[in-house]
């Protein structure tokens, strides 16, 4: 080829590519020809994407509150239709609501577990996936209801839900109430070290929430740890757990809570074991690395500054290194022990 001729070619393949059209690039884990009824869109760093409603649809969506509702058929026709766009490479959907604020009356996020294959964490056995487009791989879709809900919270919290809490009979359905831990966990419960047994039935305790515990502040427990695979049982320390509570009161300037409880109970490795059986897969052979896709469901396409918190957020929650600008991002709150790769387009 002439010199002239070889510049052109290469002037040409640059024009071509420099537009970040979709239909361009070389993507991984997208489908080349599809055939998607909304319109999609990958940021050109590859790790978010959007997909956009018409003004109406999104109204509807957010205020009827569509993703949980009728069990949730329309969520599963929107996964559906990501299924066109996206390989089935993701473990986990993220959802991300294009709002500024939790709408009223609507919870900070949800994750619609759609499988398990886990045995000794408390769970049954099932595969909704298929419904939603997947052959096995998806576990779960989450939907956060604010546009910051991946760094503010709860993303660890709804996260959580694929492992617990089906293992422990406590004060809150799905979440550990009154049940000590390492640590407060994702899912609420108490520091085990902060509790005083006052006698009579009576405890104190360091203020906590039974239901979660300031979002991504916190790191997941050792029993958290322990259901979701990073860690042995044999690393979980004993904790206490409380049934029947009553006659609750904050004090010390409502640093603590003062409760009373008929029942306490007192959960070690063996009776954890004896309870639940053994995990399989053990934690050696657990999967502690996984995939989300993390897509702004937005009625508008999404302008710059929009593109760059969702892309930043996703950076900084799949960080495999600390991160102080979200309180805790995966890798921190599992210690280090597990990673999550967002989009990797």
């Amino acid at each position: 080829m002439q010199p002239k001729l070889f510049l052109l070619a290469i002037l040409l393949t640059s024009i071509g590519c420099d537009k970040g059209d979709d239909s361009t690039l070389d993507y991984n884990h997208v489908i080349a020809e599809n055939t998607n009824t909304h319109k999609i869109t990958i940021h050109p760093n590859k790790r978010v994407a959007s997909l956009k409603m018409s003004s109406d649809e999104y109204k509807s969506y957010v205020e009827n509150d569509e993703f949980r509702k009728d069990n949730g058929r329309y969520r599963e026709s929107i996964i559906k239709d990501i299924y066109k766009k996206f390989e089935d490479d993701y473990d986990y959907i993220i959802l991300v609501l294009n709002e500024d604020e939790v709408p009223p009356e609507l919870p900070c996020g949800v994750n619609a577990v759609i499988g398990n294959d886990l045995q000794g964490i408390g769970k049954t056995i099932f595969d909704y996936s298929s419904e939603y487009g997947s052959q096995g791989k998806l576990k779960s879709v989450v939907q956060m209801f604010s546009f910051d809900g991946i760094t503010r919270g709860p993303m660890l919290h709804e996260i959580m839900y694929n492992w617990g809490n089906y293992a422990i009979p406590t004060t809150t359905r799905s979440h550990w109430g009154y049940l000590g831990g390492s640590n407060k966990g994702q899912l609420g419960g108490f520091d085990q070290s902060t509790l005083v047994n006052n006698g009579g039935n009576s405890y104190t305790v360091n203020l906590f929430g039974e239901y979660a515990n300031g979002g991504n502040s916190v790191p997941f427990s050792e029993f958290e740890l322990y259901l979701m695979g990073m860690m042995p049982l044999s690393s979980v320390s004993p904790f206490d757990g409380f049934t029947e509570v009553s006659s609750l009161e904050y004090v010390d300037g409502h640093s603590k809570m003062r409760f009373n409880a008929e029942v306490k109970t007192r959960y070690t490795q063996s009776s954890i074991e004896s309870l639940l059986g053994n995990r399989i897969p053990s934690y050696q052979d657990s999967q502690k690395d996984f995939r989300a896709l993390v897509i702004a469901v937005s009625p508008s396409d999404l302008p710059e500054e929009e593109w760059t918190i969702l892309d930043n957020a996703a950076l900084e929650f799949s960080k495999t290194e600390s991160d102080d600008s979200i309180g805790n991002n995966f890798w921190e709150a599992t210690n280090g022990l597990g990673s999550i790769t967002i989009g990797d387009f």
